[in-house]
């Protein structure tokens, strides 16, 4: 069966949450609309097998020359087996990988040397847990996985020719550094980077010439720091690294899989977890952080209640940060359930008492003895009546909060009303609520659609669960268009892949599962014989 046309190629998805800014927009799709997704009108296309859970989002590169076959559309997946698959993004007869590529043996679970006794967090295996990111210009995806073999426990970075699935650039390089630093695990007045203590969770990000890989642990299992390193991107060396605690311990950077944020200038910004604080900014658990492009600290920001948070197990890294477009400010938020607005040309420090020197703070749920954590991150829209971020909290309703170029509207302009039959309070089951993407066409409301996928009935913390994926109109939250329940028969996406947002372009939906499989959803075949108002049409300039 040859693929649907959509009317528009795909435009390029090549880092997690589709840019450095991590606005988790793509604001290039003509086919997906208020029009023309519904119950009888989208649904899954086909489904790709794959050989493990999915944990890194799904990337999407047009017109990469195959050998033999000449420019395709490629789906990349990677998966918890150490595999990268290159799928043809469109063609449902195509069921057979471009190509694939195995990085080494996986780490099976349990393991007594990564998590601590019961470790939970992950099933199964360790192996590619963050997403990738593609260098178009070289025509490589980096990928960084896990191993354990006679010699230990290894992280190495990989770069994969696009169209073959090749070793490139000199590669692999297996991981290893080492700082100044007196804090937990030091030797000598130096901390050495071990690999069985770390997981790579937050996806690798592209900027500067450089790859930069970040690392937390698995389950605070001590000693263990937060990890920035910088390999070079045409050679794959090394050229600088960053500790968040040097004296202290802990203060990893997981962000529940999002990518370090990237401004204009090339500096990076990231959220860490509970670990060691000084209020000199020499000790950054609890924190948000920027670093220049070779890794010096440039600025930084931690709340007042930093020490309650380590207490509490509160991580403030449980998200990642999103870089306003238009503007120099920050949004970003943890396990507090709490949205910190920054200005990135001063990001304010810490004040004791309170965190009245930035230009706002609130909780996105109002506190009531449950658990509102924010996880991956917000998106950002650009919609009539004003810039929108979207986020969807832990035993709470997906919500859209106002941004009117200095500040938030503290109450949500939309809330979503879905609850599930199962009669789930609040629309999510728990951890790690929805994790979102947004596609529009620019800033035609018509186009305007929020995706998002959490699990169904269950708690994702420590268990693999059933999953569910969302559809809303992003103007109006209270519209929900289609999910993957309304025809499961056909649409189900089985298990749950947590903290993987879908990806968006080119008329399709890439799910990723934890079921051995990525999904492809998109218009169904009959869909272009349907009345002209269910047609897609041409987005208004």
């Amino acid at each position: 069966m040859p693929a649907i046309a959509d009317g528009a190629g795909p435009v390029p998805v090549t880092t997690q949450h589709n840019d450095n800014r991590r606005t988790g927009a793509n604001l290039h799709e003509h086919t997906l609309t208020t029009h023309t997704v519904g119950p009888t009108t989208f649904g899954k296309l086909f489904t790709r097998a794959v050989d493990g859970q999915i944990y890194a989002q799904p990337l999407v590169v047009p017109k990469v020359d195959v050998p033999g076959t000449g420019p395709r559309d490629i789906v990349y997946a990677a998966t918890m087996h150490n595999s990268v698959y290159a799928f043809d993004a469109h063609d449902p007869a195509a069921t057979a990988p471009l190509w694939r590529a195995s990085l080494g043996p996986s780490v099976p679970l349990p393991d007594p040397q990564i998590g601590p006794s019961g470790y939970r967090d992950i099933a199964v295996e360790v192996g590619i847990v963050s997403t990738p990111v593609i260098d178009t210009a070289r025509q490589v995806l980096y990928a960084v996985a896990f191993t354990k073999d006679a010699e230990g426990y290894h992280h190495t970075l990989h770069a994969l020719d696009l169209g073959t699935g090749r070793e490139s650039l000199g590669g692999p390089v297996r991981i290893a550094a080492e700082v100044p630093g007196t804090g937990e695990g030091s030797s000598g007045g130096r901390i050495a980077f071990a690999g069985r203590r770390h997981i790579q969770r937050a996806a690798l990000t592209l900027a500067n010439g450089r790859v930069y890989i970040a690392f937390a642990a698995y389950g605070d299992r001590r000693p263990y720091h937060g990890w920035v390193l910088a390999h070079d991107a045409a050679t794959l060396a090394l050229t600088s690294a960053y500790v968040t605690t040097p004296g202290t311990r802990m203060g990893g950077i997981w962000q529940a899989g999002q990518g370090l944020a990237v401004d204009d200038s090339g500096c990076l910004y990231f959220m860490t977890g509970n670990g060691g604080f000084a209020a000199d900014g020499s000790e950054l658990g609890d924190s948000v952080v920027k670093l220049t492009p070779g890794l010096a600290v440039a600025d930084w920001f931690s709340p007042y209640n930093n020490a309650a948070l380590d207490a509490q197990d509160a991580d403030l890294g449980s998200a990642g940060p999103l870089l306003l477009p238009g503007t120099s400010l920050l949004l970003g938020g943890g396990k507090e359930g709490k949205f910190y607005l920054l200005d990135t040309a001063d990001m304010g420090h810490f004040h004791a008492g309170s965190d009245a020197q930035i230009p706002q703070s609130f909780y996105v749920v109002n506190p009531d003895g449950n658990r509102h954590h924010i996880h991956g991150g917000p998106v950002y829209g650009d919609f009539p009546g004003g810039p929108r971020a979207y986020v969807w909290p832990e035993n709470a309703f997906l919500r859209a909060y106002r941004f009117d170029g200095r500040r938030f509207a503290t109450t949500p302009v939309s809330t979503s009303t879905t609850t599930d039959p199962t009669g789930v309070p609040g629309g999510s089951p728990g951890m790690p609520g929805g994790m979102l993407s947004l596609s529009a066409h620019h800033t035609d409301p018509a186009t305007g659609l929020l995706w998002a996928s959490h699990p169904y009935r269950d708690d994702a913390n420590q268990a693999v669960v059933e999953g569910i994926l969302r559809c809303y109109q992003a103007t109006d939250l209270t519209r929900e268009l289609w999910n993957s329940k309304m025809n499961a028969t056909r649409d189900d996406v089985g298990l749950f892949a947590k903290f993987v947002p879908p990806t968006v372009t080119g008329g399709k939906v890439y799910a990723a599962t934890f079921s051995g499989a990525l999904h492809v959803y998109g218009l169904l075949p009959h869909v272009y014989g349907l009345h002209p108002e269910q047609r897609p049409r041409t987005p208004r300039k």
